[in-house]
């Protein structure tokens, strides 16, 4: 398993240096906890959540609103209480990066379903491969009933290096076999360092091996002047922002800091929901993306980030979080009027994605991201009376060039500029967005080979005079097409016909489009609907429940 699941008390004790210790724990007990995939509380029933806020760092600086103090042990060790604006600098020290193998996923399914783990990883063992399963995701005990997240992904071939992997992963792909595009990262050996903190003013100095914690007093926040977030990314910038609840540095895999918020999930929600949806939307549709929201968290604690010493970012890979920057009074009030309610089926707690407009039609899960369907996220029309009807070829351009007038995505998205849109991309710039995907040369066609329930594209293939490339995935078809709105997309070739010089994109809506439509939840609560209302027009079969 790439994380043990660590028993409750052990993992609170770890995480949270207010609250008393049940047992005193050693640093490596303290960063195993936070690398945990075990999901913890605080005292009022609240999980407990880690955000990464930054990492790649050589240096931060930071202040507070009030007192804080700086526990360079943890609760074992000193405390530093700081008056209220000490600006402090944070630098690294003999800093060892960390080492990681990654290994090729090749199958993913839920823990229930272990008879079909042992049957993929058979498969491939037999085939000649080194193989390990890893677990994601958390058990969680909530409303009285437990909740089972975690995956197991059977992976095969380590190596030291990622492109390696993703290189290796290319090479049986195209040998014929069935793998998934995903790495799963395997920290063979923890990064170590010596972080120092040194006050601006007085000169003094707080020394803290691997882990230092930073704690409010007085309900007082974090503040960052110049703080980088989406390092990489192409959304990568820097700001001035803030954050409530306790903030830790520690040492990322590659051997500098990373900086990271812990804090209670309903907390962190209020920095969320006002980051994922205008908090001038309808009162309805802001306690609809509360809970929406609310699900993707527990939904993604131990499985996007299983090699991190934090649970997620801040990012969009899991959900946009400003800290207290950019926290709204009615944003807040949504999230409190709505405090523990999830979404349950069947099956347990709906992974409740959502998107920004959905078009028209909604996606179903399975298609997006693979595995079994999911009964509440099945891809349906999103309008009055919607029915599963899936879009065909023959309704697919009735469907983007006269949009239904009544989809509850319409006005807004429409305002918006995303319920239609229209690009051009020429020859010359998808060739130079399939670079890393093969060579084709001269290209001929563009031609969507398999489409999900909406319509929208998941395989594309790509012809050229010098070969032919398939690329699976919306969005990765999305970005190296130049950053698509959405998958919904119809191409029209513009100029010679063998070798046409441009394709126009005619689309729909902007994002995967599965789960809740951002658009069209406020579209409903204009129309008076309640916010559980929308959820279960987004997540049908689906009931609400309060968690906490």
């Amino acid at each position: 398993m790439l994380r043990a699941l660590l028993p409750v008390a052990l993992a609170c004790c770890a995480l949270s240096p207010r609250a008393a210790p049940a047992q005193v724990l050693s640093r490596a007990d303290r960063l195993a906890a936070l690398s945990s995939n075990q999901v913890v509380f605080d005292r009022r029933g609240e999980p407990l959540v880690s955000v990464r806020l930054t990492e790649h760092q050589t240096q931060v600086s930071f202040a507070s609103s009030g007192r804080l103090a700086l526990l360079p042990g943890g609760d074992e060790g000193a405390r530093v209480t700081a008056p209220a604006r000490a600006r402090w600098v944070v630098t690294l020290e003999e800093a060892t990066p960390g080492q990681t193998r990654y290994w090729v996923a090749v199958a993913r399914v839920p823990a229930s379903r272990f008879e079909d783990v042992a049957a993929a990883r058979a498969r491939w063992e037999a085939a000649g491969h080194v193989v390990q399963v890893f677990e994601s995701g958390a058990l969680l005990g909530l409303a009285g009933k437990t909740l089972d997240t975690r995956i197991l992904t059977v992976a095969a071939d380590p190596l030291p290096d990622e492109a390696a992997a993703r290189a290796h992963a290319a090479a049986l792909r195209a040998g014929g076999d069935d793998v998934l595009d995903e790495l799963v990262a395997e920290p063979t050996r923890p990064p170590t360092g010596w972080l120092v903190a040194r006050e601006a003013r007085s000169g003094i100095e707080v020394r803290a091996r691997d882990l230092l914690w930073v704690s409010p007093l007085d309900e007082a926040t974090v503040s960052f002047d110049d703080l980088e977030w989406g390092h990489g990314t192409p959304r990568q910038g820097r700001a001035a922002r803030s954050y409530a609840g306790d903030v830790y540095l520690t040492v990322g895999r590659d051997g500098r800091l990373v900086v990271a918020n812990l804090l209670s999930a309903e907390r962190l929600l209020e920095g969320v929901v006002p980051s994922e949806i205008p908090p001038s939307a309808p009162a309805a549709a802001l306690r609809a993306q509360a809970v929406a929201a609310r699900g993707q968290l527990l939904a993604k604690v131990g499985t996007r980030h299983r090699a991190d010493p934090y649970l997620l970012c801040a990012e969009t890979h899991c959900q946009v979080y400003t800290g207290a920057t950019r926290t709204n009074a009615r944003t807040t009030a949504a999230v409190r009027a709505t405090r523990g309610e999830l979404l349950f089926d069947a099956d347990g707690l709906v992974d409740t994605v959502y998107s920004s407009a959905c078009g028209g039609h909604s996606e179903s899960f399975d298609a997006m991201w693979g595995g079994g369907p999911h009964p509440a996220l099945p891809g349906l029309e999103d309008r009055p009376g919607a029915a599963l009807t899936p879009v065909t070829a023959e309704t697919l351009a009735e469907l983007i060039d006269h949009p239904p007038a009544d989809a509850w995505c319409a006005a807004t998205a429409d305002k918006a500029g995303v319920f239609r849109w229209t690009k051009r991309r020429t020859a010359a710039q998808i060739g130079q967005g399939l670079t890393p995907f093969g060579a084709v040369g001269p290209l001929r066609s563009v031609r969507a080979l398999r489409r999900g329930v909406s319509g929208r594209a998941l395989d594309v293939e790509y012809l050229g005079d010098a070969g032919r490339v398939v690329v699976s995935g919306s969005y990765l078809n999305r970005t190296l097409l130049g950053g698509l709105r959405s998958g919904l997309w119809l191409a029209t070739p513009e100029g010679p016909a063998d070798h046409p010089a441009a394709w126009v994109f005619r689309g729909a809506g902007f994002g995967h489009g599965v789960g809740l439509c951002q658009h069209g939840a406020m579209g409903q609560a204009a129309a008076g609907r309640t916010h559980a209302q929308i959820l279960t027009h987004y997540y049908p079969g689906s009931h609400l429940e309060r968690a906490w």
